[in-house]
């Protein structure tokens, strides 16, 4: 009887695991047997804090077999910081934290609330109304509300329904879910699978076009680790309830009727470090916010910004002290005064409490800068509107609103901050995109081509030279890779300067096209090309990188050479800039020596280099261009060979790589503790962030709207 019985448990625990994953499969994918299901519903379910690298333990195996059949992301970037409440709400509205307003998990903001409050008890919706009220007239969403659930039952007038995701419960623009029941921790995920599946089978009148879901695992459970083990046995409990949801939508045969979407907010880092804020300086009057990005706000002190930041800077190891007018743009953490004045950011591993009483001694977080590895997350979808077996490539998760609303079949309905027509290449039937049609021109013609000297001293001869070198050009920029209707360029026989066809404006572009052999002389003369221009501008800064003042006095620099090569090119005065001393040591002489280091790796280089103003923070070019604030840089490579130069072509597109980077001129030596590579990929962008602060579209018109997209939206995560 004993070995019948051990028989019987062999068959039993057989045949349930061979149930395992039975409803994988693709022969039926997209072929809905259920009728009202014309239009697929979308469910969107969360599990939070699901790193990327958790894959690489191949446990939770029920997201590989939706891939088969769906498509997945090569890997996903939170948004700064990669906290739960900003990149859940960064999810389902396709903003970055400093444009919705939930800028962390606990946000103050003295207008809403006079204290630090804490986003996941705070009763204020006004948190939830994004912030300023400029922003919410830019993505048009103002009191009609920009959340996708919003926007979704606005312009359809169909039902939306929410399971505990962040923001649903604080919906105040009349457009609030149809159904969120108050957040309870304690339901088990079997039963918030049921309530998922149960909207979906309910009368068509009745049923959910929308569905948005929150699981708390294994955020929980990453947080409070001691070994490996402990996030492995909750990545089998999700791997269960996973499997559990595509069990039951396919024997409801909702299967092949929905579209659904798993992701995740951020990744997760074993904590090695704390320090405590009182330790470093005295926090009379000032709020601050403790995490892995320590904030302060200035509430009720005299001193200034600056003075608090330089009390901090370079007394700590590895930590670095930002203000809103020092943070790299890429990270889009500046604009809003919700994000503090003052903020600290350490190396993976470190961590931030006011005192030693306040630490709450987890042993993992997040939050980190999200080109690190342990914040990258996942993506994985499946249903009638996607591909099979696709994978996406790398993208930040404001790229989501876009997909949800194309899904919904509202494609485009409010503007946001990623690319429309991102995820096109995994979905059936995409609406056709086109690149645009303004490639920027030539500037008008004011008098023929001649060299007009502005400064220093040159023989009639050499500017008789210059002179005919300007009107008989052998290579000339017909079609450059930008886009802009306020925009032209002047010729310089292959390099460019790009400038605003209003007069007024002074910002300048320079492209350059650089060969590694390439020889040239340095001139002792400034001049410009009067083919478009009667007169010099005025000063002229006359000084090469090569002449420094003392420190701590202002450099005069010409652009085109922090600058590669000398040449002509580098003395047109258009492009020289009067910038502090400090700033040309640390961060364009590190910038000028890596570009000479890849010019002689990679024998050419296309570089656009420019000037820009942003002095309110919002990353997009202002109108009053009278103070220069950043410096933008983007570097173009192949890696297979070149097919053309006019306009930059590989003759493989997809060896073509882009290196951009954005920085802030500032006389505070922010990154005086930094080494230069750290310096240089702090600073890194997307030439889509170049583009918003230059104020024109890059594109190359022989590649596809969406293979443009992918360069304009690719991010660096480490240097060449």
């Amino acid at each position: 009887m004993v070995v019948i019985g051990i028989i019987v448990l062999f068959l039993t625990q057989l045949k349930a695991a061979n149930a395992k994953y039975e409803w994988k499969g693709c022969h039926n994918v997209g072929k809905c047997e259920l009728s009202g299901y014309d239009k697929p519903p979308l469910v969107i379910m969360s599990l939070d804090g699901f790193a990327r690298e958790y894959l690489d333990r191949d446990i939770v195996l029920t997201l590989n077999h939706i891939a088969e059949c769906g498509v997945k992301a090569d890997k996903v970037y939170p948004s700064f910081p990669s906290k739960t409440f900003p990149n859940h709400y960064s999810i389902v509205t396709g903003l970055w934290p400093e444009s919705h307003g939930i800028t962390d998990n606990s946000v103050f903001d003295p207008t809403v609330s006079p204290v630090l409050e804490s986003m996941a008890r705070t009763k204020q919706s006004k948190f939830f109304e994004g912030e300023p009220v400029s922003v919410l007239q830019e993505f048009k969403k103002n009191e009609e509300g920009f959340q996708i659930w919003s926007v979704y039952k606005r312009t359809t007038g169909k039902k939306a329904n929410c399971l505990f995701w962040i923001g649903c419960a604080h919906n105040s623009s009349g457009f609030g879910p149809d159904v969120s029941p108050a957040y309870n921790q304690g339901l088990p995920f079997k039963d918030r699978i049921d309530i998922v599946v149960d909207w979906l089978k309910l009368p068509a009148d009745e049923r959910p076009g929308l569905i948005t879901a929150y699981l708390h695992e294994p955020d929980e459970a990453g947080h409070y680790q001691v070994n490996d083990e402990d996030v492995d046995e909750k990545l089998a409990e999700i791997d269960d309830n996973l499997d559990y949801l595509m069990s039951r939508l396919k024997n409801e045969k909702l299967l092949e009727c929905i579209n659904f979407a798993i992701l995740s907010d951020h990744g997760m880092q074993l904590l090695d470090k704390t320090y405590y804020f009182q330790d470093y300086l005295d926090l009379n009057g000032i709020i601050t916010a403790k995490g892995v990005v320590g904030r302060f706000y200035m509430n009720n002190t005299d001193i200034s910004v600056n003075d608090v930041a330089d009390q901090i800077q370079c007394k700590i190891d590895t930590v670095k002290v930002n203000t809103r007018a020092d943070m790299p743009t890429r990270k889009h953490y500046s604009r809003s005064s919700r994000v503090g004045e003052v903020l600290l950011e350490g190396r993976p591993g470190i961590t931030f409490y006011q005192s030693k009483e306040d630490d709450y001694k987890v042993t993992a977080d997040h939050g980190y800068d999200y080109i690190h590895p342990k914040m990258h997350t996942i993506f994985y979808a499946r249903g009638p509107s996607f591909k099979q077996n696709k994978t996406i490539s790398s993208y930040q998760n404001v790229q989501y609103m876009n997909l949800w609303m194309s899904l919904l079949g509202i494609e485009g309905a409010v503007e946001t901050n990623g690319t429309l027509g991102f995820f096109d290449n995994v979905l059936y039937n995409p609406t056709t995109k086109e690149n645009p049609k303004n490639v920027i021109g030539e500037c008008p013609m004011v008098a023929y081509p001649f060299a007009l000297r502005c400064s220093g001293y040159a023989l009639p001869t050499t500017m008789d030279a210059l002179s005919s070198k300007l009107t008989s050009c052998d290579f000339s920029p017909s079609t450059l890779p930008l886009y802009s209707d306020n925009h032209c360029y002047h010729n310089y026989c292959g390099n460019s300067v790009i400038a605003s066809t209003n007069a007024e404006d002074k910002r300048r572009a320079i492209i350059e096209i650089l060969y590694r052999d390439e020889s040239s002389t340095p001139l002792n003369f400034t001049y410009v090309n009067a083919k478009y221009q009667w007169s010099c501008p005025n000063p002229i800064a006359n000084a090469s990188l090569l002449v420094r003042s003392n420190s701590g006095k202002s450099l005069q620099l010409v652009l085109t050479g922090f600058s590669l090569l000398h040449s002509e090119f580098s003395s047109v005065a258009d492009t020289r800039l009067e910038l502090p001393n400090n700033f040309v040591l640390k961060v364009l002489e590190p910038l000028r020596a890596k570009s000479l280091q890849y010019l002689k790796k990679y024998e050419t280089l296309y570089v656009i280099t420019g000037t820009a103003t942003d002095l309110n923070h919002d990353g997009v070019a202002d109108s009053d261009s009278s103070i220069i604030t950043h410096i933008y840089r983007i570097l173009l490579i192949c890696n297979s060979d070149w097919l053309s130069l006019n306009p930059p072509l590989c003759f493989d597109p997809e060896a073509m790589q882009t290196l951009s980077f954005i920085f802030p001129i500032t006389e505070r030596s922010t990154v005086d503790c930094m080494n230069y590579n750290d310096i240089l990929l702090d600073y890194t962008a997307t030439i889509y962030d170049v583009e918003r602060i230059a104020g024109f579209q890059f594109g190359i018109g022989e590649l596809t709207q969406h293979e443009n997209t992918i360069i304009r939206q690719n991010i660096t995560t480490r240097l060449w």
